[in-house]
């Protein structure tokens, strides 16, 4: 099952053999590499799934734009190299160094050299706006759209102006929930933390259970455990908007010691840590769900699976094709009262598609035969027919990677800033 969204969602996972003939791809590598007619997106972590899904179909049986594609095909490009939403680093365990992140590679083109593979909505945002050539502003794009949790400030959008592209145009694909993780075995923190008590935890003020005010648990004396993923994710910058919010708009300090980063909404960072009950996490509420999903494949298929992700072993000890069975995270989200009487810290999180608004009209159509370009085969026809991502049967599978769906067309518009 987990071929069908890792054909074109491209990660790790390298295109099936014989489909490589009939799509003429004449250089090596692991990662198919589009053609000149494909669509080429890339983005961020939190939203990739989303857009995996809609374009390739999801385990249940569902199938995306991608299956009934006749001639040119429509690629996303995941953030994470790795198809169980995991970044790269250097080996720890056999030199002894402490691990540091790798950037992989990607191959945005047929026939091109690879390129540093885009990892953040942020980044994302920057890279297309990259793919420009000021002495020939004609020249293909090799990016045409990207997949965000992040709209362009107004300085980006008056460089895509600059451009001749009119704006960032933004459509939104559906929304997530940010919220604290903990292990669900045996964990130390309360019910719930509100978002009052995490600003004084980020910025060393509570640093052990019992130091906040109305806490009642037995272990009260051990140190809390504040791990964050990196500053350029969308979970770290939504949580650090929402303590910004509730610090009378200033921007907080952390303690000295006090926050970790870990890996971006990986379970392991909880429960593989050997202080795991007291560890807490920021974590997409939708990311959390397609863990714990329970996959019931097509008809005549094999038996229904709970947990969209699997075992592919530790480290340099990989388990052996076809991979062991379904991970479960291990971790829960708090959602009960807080301490202080507050309620337990969530903040929105929205999911949406940039591409050029000069690609909108005209241009060649997305298929052969057809009389609709891409954005308007896939993400915005005002008037026309429903784009496939509007579609109730386009909805129900970006459903199943645990987003929301939500669709609106949003035209021209900007983060505030």
């Amino acid at each position: 099952m987990k071929h069908k969204r890792s054909l074109l969602a491209v990660s790790a996972i390298g295109l099936t053999a014989t489909l490589l003939p009939l799509l003429g791809v004449a250089q090596a590598g692991a990662d198919y590499a589009p053609q000149p007619g494909d669509i080429v997106g890339v983005g961020g972590d939190t939203p990739q799934y989303a857009l995996d899904f809609g374009l390739n179909g999801d385990p249940q049986g569902d199938v995306g734009y991608d299956a009934s594609a006749s001639v040119n095909r429509v690629v996303s490009f995941d953030a994470t190299p790795d198809a169980n939403g995991r970044k790269a680093y250097t080996n720890s365990v056999s030199t002894g160094v402490a691990s540091v992140a790798l950037n992989p590679t990607e191959i945005l083109r047929s026939g091109e050299l690879p390129t540093p593979r885009i990892t953040s909505s942020s980044g994302s945002i920057a890279a297309i706006l990259a793919d420009y050539n000021s002495a020939n502003p004609s020249q293909a794009e090799k990016i045409n759209y990207i997949f965000s949790a992040s709209l362009p400030t107004s300085a980006q959008q008056t460089q895509a102006a600059n451009q001749g592209w009119g704006y960032l145009h933004a459509v939104e694909i559906g929304t997530d929930t940010e919220q604290i993780a903990v292990d669900s075995t045996t964990t130390n923190a309360p019910a719930g933390l509100s978002t009052a008590e995490l600003l004084q935890i980020f910025e060393g003020n509570y640093k052990t259970w019992n130091q906040i005010p109305g806490y009642t648990g037995a272990n009260g004396s051990q140190s809390i455990v504040l791990d964050l993923p990196s500053s350029t994710s969308t979970i770290y910058t939504t949580f650090l908007a929402a303590l910004t919010a509730a610090n009378s708009n200033v921007v907080p300090t952390a303690g000295s010691g006090v926050v970790h980063t870990v890996e971006q909404n990986d379970p392991s960072v909880i429960t593989s840590s050997a202080n795991s009950a007291n560890v807490i996490v920021p974590f997409s509420a939708a990311r959390l769900t397609l863990w714990n999903e329970n996959i019931v494949p097509a008809s005549g298929s094999t038996p229904a699976i709970n947990g969209f992700f699997t075992n592919p072993g530790p480290g340099a000890s990989p388990i052996a094709w076809p991979g062991g069975s379904p991970q479960t995270p291990g971790v829960t989200l708090l959602s009960g009262t807080a301490p202080d009487a507050g309620s337990a810290f969530s903040a929105p999180i929205t999911d949406y598609v940039l591409f050029r608004n000069s690609d909108a009209t005209g241009g060649s159509p997305l298929q052969p035969g057809g009389t609709l370009n891409w954005v308007q085969s896939l993400f915005s026809n005002p008037g026309g027919s429903t784009p496939f991502f509007d579609k109730a049967s386009t909805k129900a599978i970006i459903d199943e990677s645990g987003i929301t769906a939500n669709y609106q067309d949003l035209g021209n518009v900007t983060n505030g800033s």
